[in-house]
This record gives structure tokens, sequence and C-alpha cells, in this order.
């Protein structure tokens, strides 16, 4: 059913309960799982100095390569082949579903906050991925597993 998982992580809690959750898919499916963390370039537009651009993008690598160390070894501990990636894009949603693509994922598992109001209309970037994938996409939310197919218009297969 499931081969290949892709996990988007932003070392979040709610992105490693979604990272936990496809640990053990892949453990009861012998899936393998890429986990990748998306730096996003985008931000280079709000900063002035080049110089506090190179520091905001090394924190930001930084914080992705431990993320990444982390994701490993808990792959371990659910005794899953995983691979790790470290990319970089102007739109976070859109390189995912690149990686998704180049990489034949069968599913992606993504944390969401579930968020309301202006937050909502805004669109977060697992929305993004869920109205944009060819792919199904599982959104884990604090209070559990979200069916895609239900609420914000989304059209279920993803």
């Amino acid at each position: 059913m499931y081969e290949r998982i892709l996990v988007p992580t932003d070392g979040s809690d709610i992105a490693l309960a979604a990272t936990d959750h496809a640990y053990e898919l892949a453990a009861a499916l012998g899936a393998s799982v890429h986990v990748v963390y998306v730096i996003d370039e985008s931000i280079e537009r709000m900063l002035l100095s080049t110089q506090s651009m190179r520091s905001v993008l090394e924190a930001l690598r930084e914080d992705g390569e431990g993320v990444l160390a982390e994701a490993e070894q808990r792959a371990e501990e659910y005794g899953i082949e995983v691979t790790t990636e470290l990319t970089h894009g102007t739109h976070v949603h859109e390189t995912i579903l690149e990686y998704a693509r180049d990489h034949d994922v069968d599913l992606v598992v993504m944390g969401t906050q579930g968020r309301e109001g202006l937050e909502h209309l805004l669109g977060s970037t697992t929305e993004r991925v869920l109205m944009g994938s060819s792919i199904p996409v599982l959104a884990v939310s604090p209070e559990g597993v979200i069916d895609p197919s239900a609420g914000s218009g989304g059209n279920g297969a993803a």
C-alpha cells in the first residue's frame, strides 16, 4: 500500500507527533520514511542586511540538522529505514511537493496546528500541501489524526 512515506518537519511538537505517527505506519507496513526539513528562503525578503541573512539562514540550517539527527535517532527505535534531507525553498509547500514527486512518495504525513479565523484564511503549509498533492496527505493535529476529506473544503484525495 505505502512503500515510501514523507514527513516534512520543522522540529515542533506537532511535527514530532507526525513523525512518530509516520514511523508507526512504516513499521507496520514495512515502508521507508523520508524526513525533510525545508529552510524557508523567503525570509531573505524580510532581512535588510546580508550579514543578518547569513546569520538567520545559518541558525536555520543548524536547527534543521539537529531536527534531522533526532529524526534518525527516533527511527532506530522503530527499526525502520529513514532518509533525511535538509533542503531550501522560497515556497515551502512547493518544495515539499517537489520532493514527494522526485522521490516517488506514496503518502505525506504532516503536523497541523488546526488554525482558525484569519490564520486559517491565510492558509498553512499543511493545507497548501494537501490542496496541491496528487497523493494522500495525512494531517496530524494535537488532538489526533485529521481526516483530510472532512472540513476546509479539501478534496479528500489530496
